[in-house]
């Protein structure tokens, strides 16, 4: 995958207008949080600030998804599919779970095994 700064996971998404309600929170959290720790109240504004905080991930993951191009999605299930390499690995074990093998046998039911011959 391209280290290019523009591509879809390397950056915030830009649709949705996410960058400008991502500074939108972070400001004002930062200053709310700020007077309430400088001010000593006992208001507890983490509530209104944690549910600012999930909604704004919900944002991230919806605007993400439509931030997405073809090139990225072709890459990206390049990169799936060269990560099943392992399916010769899968089919030899079933071979050998089939065929009664004591490699793929639990200890426990090795152990039982020998106890009955």
């Amino acid at each position: 995958m391209s280290d290019d700064p523009s591509r879809p996971g390397h950056r915030l998404p830009r649709r949705l207008h996410f960058v400008a309600h991502f500074a939108v929170f972070a400001i004002t959290a930062s200053i709310i949080l700020a007077a309430e720790a400088a001010s000593g109240s006992d208001w507890p504004l983490f509530w209104p600030v944690g549910l600012w905080a999930a909604a704004l991930v919900i944002h991230y993951f919806v605007a993400s998804s439509y931030d997405l191009d073809r090139d990225w999605i072709d890459e990206r299930t390049a990169e799936v599919r060269g990560r099943s390499y392992d399916f010769d690995h899968i089919e030899n074990i079933e071979q050998r779970i089939r065929k009664h093998d004591p490699s793929v046998t639990p200890r426990a039911g090795r152990d039982r095994e020998s106890h009955r011959g």
